[in-house]
């Protein structure tokens, strides 16, 4: 069973600058997890980081994706 990693792509509220945010090391169980799993992610990191927000969610199959990957 290949590992399903979580990722988020976030931006800065009136600025085009966004990078890719990698959350946790370990991966998740199933494709299905890691979608709920991301949006409840999505909710606490914006919730932490006031003036940003979560462009996208991504779940990747196969290795972990590196902060400079695009979500």
């Amino acid at each position: 069973m290949m590992p399903i990693f979580l990722s988020l792509l976030v931006c800065v509220l009136h600025s085009s600058a966004c990078h890719v945010v990698v959350p946790g090391d370990a991966p998740e169980a199933g494709i299905s997890s890691c979608q709920v799993l991301g949006m409840q992610v999505a909710a606490a990191w914006t919730k932490k980081h006031p003036g940003m927000y979560v462009a996208k969610i991504r779940c990747s199959i196969g290795n972990r994706p590196a902060p400079e990957d695009a979500a």
